[in-house]
């Protein structure tokens, strides 16, 4: 017996209806499925940046207790090579690895000094605050090609002073203002050195080289340079702290020289023959110490496959005592 024709059709177009819902459905399993995944992965990875912050809090406490020691131990006289500034301390932790390194942060010019009024009794003579005749010495001791120390420290006075009228070579609101998007000087201190970016004149290559000589600290004086962690790439500042009587080569040389554990004070490196024939009037032996006042930290967090990185900035007081300035992450 055979089946009518339109029993067969009737047959086909439920099948394939069928068929339809199936498919539908099996695309809405798979969305469905694609979009748990994704926010268990979503969760997953939520919760692993949340612990990696936690890692850095206790790492943060735990750098400043090791520097704290550190600093008892040896009275703040860091020097080049010693546990902690050579290498990096690792702790293994479930699920990564935590990395702290140390380094010396004494030994840079603090661009915020630059903010300073002149002297007492000398603000109607014309003369130049200390800090900015030291900033344009220290500018031509590092030899940096194609530039003017003059301008460069009129626009960066000019990005931090509280007016708009600009200096010789500087530039205040009404040069930013004209640039697209335009944007306003600061009128505060550097927060941190990626700002020079922004400052005319202060290009990528410039802000590069000055890297290892230049920092940027809430504390507008200027410390004093460690002269047994001096590093040969901050020869200028010694020859900044010689008044200029020692090229930036001679001071590379006496750097190079130093003994291993460094020298037991400031007057045993003056003893140097390269130093010891420069007059004495020329010395700043206060700009140097044997004494660190400021040491950061590095670190590095690998958890979970994230990867954060933080910057740690310790400053040794008067007392000796260790107090965190401020923490950034880098990374």
């Amino acid at each position: 017996m055979s089946v009518p024709t339109s029993c067969r059709n009737q047959e086909g177009v439920a099948l394939v209806t069928v068929l339809m819902i199936v498919a539908a459905m099996s695309a809405v399993a798979i969305m469905l499925s694609s979009a748990v995944l994704a926010s268990t992965n979503r969760a997953k990875a939520l919760d692993a940046s949340a612990q990696a912050d936690w890692f850095a809090k206790g790492a943060g406490a735990f750098a400043q207790v090791t520097v704290d020691q550190l600093v008892s131990e040896s009275g703040a006289k860091l020097f080049a090579g010693m546990p902690m500034l050579a290498q990096p301390m690792a702790f293994e932790i479930e699920g990564g690895v935590l990395s702290l390194t140390g380094r010396e942060a004494s030994n840079c010019f603090n661009i915020n000094s630059l903010r300073q009024s002149p002297s007492p009794g000398r603000e109607d003579t014309g003369e130049e605050p200390a800090a900015r005749k030291d900033f344009i010495a220290l500018l031509e001791a590092a030899d940096i090609d194609g530039v003017d120390a003059d301008v460069a420290t009129a626009t960066l006075v000019d990005w931090m002073d509280a007016d708009l009228s600009p200096e010789l070579g500087g530039a205040e609101d009404s040069y930013y203002s004209s640039l697209t998007p335009p944007y306003r000087t600061s009128g505060q201190p550097i927060e941190n050195l990626s700002e020079l970016y922004a400052i005319r004149y202060f290009d990528p290559s410039l802000v590069e080289q000055l890297r290892p000589i230049v920092c940027a600290y809430p504390d507008e004086d200027q410390q004093a340079f460690n002269i047994n962690t001096l590093g040969e790439a901050q020869a200028p500042l010694l020859s900044l702290a010689m008044s200029g009587a020692l090229t930036s080569e001679a001071a590379r040389d006496v750097i190079f020289q130093r003994p291993q554990g460094g020298w037991e004070s400031v007057e045993d490196m003056m003893a140097t023959p390269a130093l010891a024939q420069i007059s004495p009037e020329l010395r700043r032996t206060d700009m140097l110490s044997v004494t660190s006042s400021h040491i950061g930290v590095r670190t590095i967090i690998e958890y979970r496959g994230l990867r954060r990185i933080y910057d740690q900035l310790l400053v040794v007081d008067e007392t000796g005592a260790v107090k965190p300035v401020r923490r950034e992450r880098k990374g």
